[in-house]
């Protein structure tokens, strides 16, 4: 594909930084003069696509989160980050989905991470489709107040994605997971579907005083979907459809540093940023600030788990005298843990899936109770 062509360059003018501020940092395409992505680890871009949350695509501007995004200081670790500008809009929606499936794809190849900041939440699709495309078995996380399965009267792209992405074929989604999600805001049968699917969701109120088991849940994505709506009106009054409850500020900005964490993630999408309801660039600023934790996080991002390395402590639990067999994985270094889940019928060709967990679900296992994680991920494999 002709990368260059995809994007539009930036004609903003942010004026002028600091060389400690990223700004003076960001390898930006400006007229003429594109980013050498091969002096880059990870890129930006912006995708003005709205037609999958509203009849007729509306103008819709970066320049306030650029700003804000360029005007902060880098933290002790440097990172080679490109902004790319704007995606090039296809004639049809469909146009668009497939032409940033294409960027991610290429991106990946180049082994670059992907940051997209949009638009409408449609655009997750083509997060998916560019693991279905590379035949790709994926995780998938949405930190989100919906499960965006649709239902009548919001029947829109960007608010029924979940659903394109479960019935598109071949289906490669080993595990969805969703942060935040709030049951007024959802119908009793999307949640209940979301349990048959053995997928993993967390109402908001589980994570408020724990926001530290958010953790596990993000190590080990392939993609992330992070709608706006899913933070609270008074700390990000930029959002269409917000809500007076959701995650507050500094809540997100962690659940991004442990985003940026995650060994396999090959990108990350922000979503449903209004500029036309950003007073005093408020949620430009916070978006600016995720951006920073998840750059922040992805400096310190774990290596692949591999439960031979020297600084793993292996530990058996037996549960339900003996029926179930449960082995968990520390590093002490890191003090991150895993669980081992095996096979029901093995050969000898087969071999055993390891996920991420928390010491919490070890203490579980230890009081002779199943965890959660690992019954569900146990019936997926199974």
């Amino acid at each position: 594909m002709e990368f260059e062509l995809s994007f539009k360059p930036i004609i903003d003018d942010l004026g002028h930084f600091l060389p400690n501020q990223l700004g003076s940092k960001i390898m930006a395409y400006t007229k003429g003069d594109f980013p050498n992505l091969a002096e880059a680890d990870l890129v930006i871009f912006c995708v003005p696509e709205l037609r999958g949350d509203m009849a007729q695509n509306e103008e819709i501007s970066f320049s306030l989160v650029r700003k804000e995004l360029y005007s902060l200081f880098e933290g002790p670790e440097r990172l080679r980050i490109a902004d790319l500008g704007n995606l090039v809009l296809g004639e049809r929606l469909t146009d668009t989905y497939q032409l940033l499936t294409d960027v991610l794809i290429e991106c990946e190849h180049r082994n670059l991470f992907s940051l997209v900041i949009g638009g409408g939440q449609d655009l997750t699709i083509s997060q998916y489709n560019s693991c279905v495309k590379q035949s790709k078995i994926s995780s998938f996380v949405s930190i989100d107040s919906r499960l965006d399965l649709g239902f009548e009267g919001l029947n829109h792209p960007s608010h029924s994605y979940l659903s394109e992405i479960l019935n598109t074929k071949p289906n490669v989604l080993f595990n969805y997971s969703n942060i935040g999600y709030q049951s007024f805001l959802n119908p009793s049968s999307s949640i209940k579907l979301m349990d048959d699917l053995y997928f993993d969701i967390y109402r908001l109120g589980e994570l408020r005083h724990k926001i530290s088991e958010v953790e596990p849940i993000l190590r080990n994505t392939d993609f992330i979907s992070l709608d706006l709506n899913s933070i609270r009106l008074s700390e990000s009054p930029a959002n269409a459809h917000g809500s007076p409850n959701g995650f507050y500020a500094e809540e997100i900005c962690q659940i991004m540093r442990y985003s940026g964490i995650g060994s396999k993630l090959k990108s990350l999408g922000i979503y449903h940023y209004d500029f036309k309801r950003d007073v005093e660039s408020k949620t430009a600023r916070l978006i600016a600030q995720l951006i920073w934790c998840f750059f922040d996080g992805f400096f310190h991002k774990m290596k692949q788990f591999q439960p031979t390395d020297a600084d793993m402590t292996k530990f058996h639990v037996s549960m339900r005298d003996g029926e179930y067999n449960i082995c968990f994985y520390k590093n002490t270094k890191t003090d991150k843990w895993w669980v081992e889940i095996p096979f029901a019928q093995t050969t000898e060709d087969s071999e055993s899936c390891f996920i991420p967990c928390s010491y919490q679900d070890y203490q579980d296992a230890v009081k002779g109770n199943i965890p959660e994680r690992w019954w569900k991920a146990f019936q997926k494999l199974n």
